[in-house]
């Protein structure tokens, strides 16, 4: 082998050390960026459960000072549970004749 092919194959032999490190590296960020990949998923999954559960409350929430009226009054309110919960029984009762 001349001293040309052996400085050329010991620059080869460098350079190919040099990309298994550089892959080592990328394989390692490859895997970090997953994981942290995952954990936004989990954050993400984790808000749209609380988002799920706070518009749930708003909604009840919301329903139950529709049903109290304006000024709040909860004898009102029961009131008019009591007759909307006879209208449906005289419906029910329609339905079933």
């Amino acid at each position: 082998m001349t001293a040309d092919q052996d400085s050329l194959l010991k620059d080869f032999e460098t350079r190919v050390r040099q990309l298994l490190l550089l892959c080592e590296s990328l394989k390692k960020e490859n895997e970090a960026l997953r994981q942290a990949l995952a954990d936004q998923q989990e954050t993400g999954r984790q808000l749209r459960e609380d988002l799920r559960a706070l518009t749930d409350s708003y909604d009840k929430l919301r329903l139950a000072k529709s049903l109290a009226g304006e000024g709040g009054d909860l004898r009102a309110a029961k009131q008019r549970i009591s007759r909307m919960v006879r209208e449906i029984n005289a419906c029910i009762a329609l339905v079933n004749e």
